[in-house]
């Protein structure tokens, strides 16, 4: 995106829960190990290798024994609050205030202490915006259902397109390199 300073975009961030039956709040070890049939040395292993790539692309992680993991509903919720109040800026400060929690701090995406400071941060009541009957609770839901329409199966997945509700459109899964969205791009800016 920063290659293409001749086009214009707006980035939105969808639900997506790897596991919805997730309990509320887990430790994150022991699900990696049970996840990938590993032991508690070689998940351990596996997570100096994501710290290697966090750092490799200068972002923060910190892997402890203790650290939780746990239902993503509520952050997601969380996250369309921030769309319907701020738009995609809002959208991507809550991304990285809720990345930053999980992956260098330890703390579940389901910290309430979490969702609070961030919902405050941006001037949302998270204790209303996360209550079953709110508006972004009921469109949370809707919108996890758009991403199993389009077959979404995994994070990231990125969905682009040249104008809202366009038929040209491309789709694509799990970390990319650069040179794989620049000829999206491409392919987009053309008529």
């Amino acid at each position: 995106m920063k290659e293409r300073t001749d086009l214009d975009f707006e980035v939105r961030w969808y639900p997506f829960q790897l596991n919805p039956n997730a309990p509320r709040e887990s430790n994150k070890l022991e699900g990696y190990m049970r996840k990938f049939g590993a032991s508690k040395e070689q998940a351990m292993a596996m997570a100096r290798q994501f710290g290697q790539r966090f750092k490799a692309v200068g972002l923060p992680y910190n892997f402890t024994e203790s650290d939780k993991s746990g239902n993503t509903f509520d952050a997601h919720v969380l996250h369309t609050a921030a769309w319907e109040h701020g738009g995609a800026a809002a959208q991507d400060r809550v991304a990285e205030r809720l990345f930053q929690s999980y992956f260098a701090e330890g703390r579940a995406p389901s910290d309430p202490a979490v969702l609070s400071d961030v919902a405050s941060e941006l001037g949302i009541d998270s204790a209303a915006v996360l209550d079953k009957s709110s508006e972004e609770f009921r469109k949370t839901k809707e919108e996890l259902m758009y991403g199993r329409s389009l077959g979404v199966s995994g994070v990231p997945h990125f969905v682009m397109y040249s104008e809202e509700n366009s038929q040209k459109q491309f789709q694509a899964s799990g970390a990319q390199p650069p040179g794989h969205f620049a000829a999206i791009f491409d392919q987009l800016s053309q008529p």
